[in-house]
């Protein structure tokens, strides 16, 4: 049985926005959408409170902002991604973790006006690159992935975008460069033309892509290879490390929020004396390193490479060529075996 998506999964619980004239139609009075029991999503459009339990989710955000979409235009951007089964990308600031505004692509200019919690496009929207999920008119995903990187914050936040979309399977890249190659009119070009070679569709999770962006443009270290298995020399599945540099031997980590639990720190700390014992520099990092730390984690990362270099490669017990057994089974391996080998 397929998965439901996180939008999928919201959407049995949110409320699509409803004029006051079907409301009024529906038998709910003018008096009663100031009341309590609803709640103004738009200039004359109205949806149920939200649930103590469940709050503002991603998907109500996305419902409550469609009505602004006009009959020509579509829901765009991270919206767009997340509708289309991008989960790594729900529309959260990943510095604040406050939400994104959701980004409505008009295809002219309307006059429009971008606020806080919506984010207005005028490019030019052809009908061809307008898809309908749900009955939602988002943006095809290619024309989605053009406009998230071109219009991201920076590179790294271009090449974040693309990561997951590719990661989630809605995108192969090589085909992504050949469509960004075509829109030579779009504005920011250039930057998506950047991120779609900077991209790797095994990075599992949006941190690991900003990692991976410091590894290569700040610390300015080789391109590593990412989420590669390991094996010792008996053939045994030693994890996958985040980020690998084939020459340095080198094992660079992130480590999210919940390597902070107990039990995820016990399992860390034995993955890195494996890597350790098999020859391997290990080197680990986590937000507030790329936060306020990065003078620091751009040492550390060097510092960590040169003694990769240095190390003595006769003690190197470790491949990544995979044994006779080895094929590809990782998606029958159980949810904790993945947790240790991943980390």
């Amino acid at each position: 049985m397929r998965t439901l998506t996180r939008f999928e999964s919201e959407l049995r619980q949110a409320h699509r926005p409803r004029s006051a004239a079907e409301l009024r139609s529906a038998g709910v009075s003018r008096g009663s959408t100031r009341g309590r029991a609803w709640r103004s999503t738009s200039r004359g459009y109205f949806a149920p409170a939200l649930d103590p339990v469940v709050g503002l989710t991603t998907t109500q955000r996305i419902l409550d902002a469609y009505p602004l979409v006009t009959e020509r235009g579509a829901i765009g951007g991270w919206a767009a991604a997340f509708i289309q089964g991008v989960d790594l990308l729900d529309g959260r600031d990943p510095w604040t973790m406050r939400p994104e505004p959701v980004q409505i692509c008009l295809g002219a200019d309307l006059g429009r006006q971008s606020t806080d919690k919506i984010r207005y496009s005028r490019d030019e929207l052809p009908g061809d690159q307008v898809v309908e999920r749900c009955g939602i008119r988002v943006t095809r995903p290619f024309r989605t992935a053009l406009d998230g990187a071109r219009l991201a914050r920076d590179l790294v936040e271009a090449v974040v975008f693309l990561d997951a979309m590719s990661k989630a399977g809605t995108v192969e890249l090589s085909d992504l460069a050949r469509y960004i190659g075509t829109a030579a009119r779009q504005r920011w070009i250039t930057r998506a033309r950047r991120a779609v070679v900077l991209a790797d569709p095994n990075t599992l999770s949006t941190w690991e892509s900003r990692l991976r962006l410091f590894y290569l443009l700040q610390a300015g270290l080789p391109k590593p290879l990412v989420n590669q298995p390991l094996f010792d020399l008996r053939g045994n599945l030693v994890g996958v490390p985040d980020l690998l540099d084939l020459e340095a031997g080198l094992v660079t980590e992130f480590d999210g929020q919940g390597h902070r639990l107990r039990d995820q720190h016990n399992r860390d700390n034995v993955r890195e004396e494996k890597f350790e014992a098999l020859g391997l520099v290990v080197t680990r990092a986590d937000s507030l390193d790329l936060r306020r730390h990065r003078a620091e984690l751009r040492q550390r990362l060097r510092a960590a490479h040169r003694r990769g270099l240095q190390r003595d490669r006769s003690r190197d017990r470790w491949t990544i060529r995979p044994p006779e057994w080895w094929d590809d089974p990782w998606d029958s391996l159980t949810a904790a075996d993945k947790t240790a080998l991943l980390g």
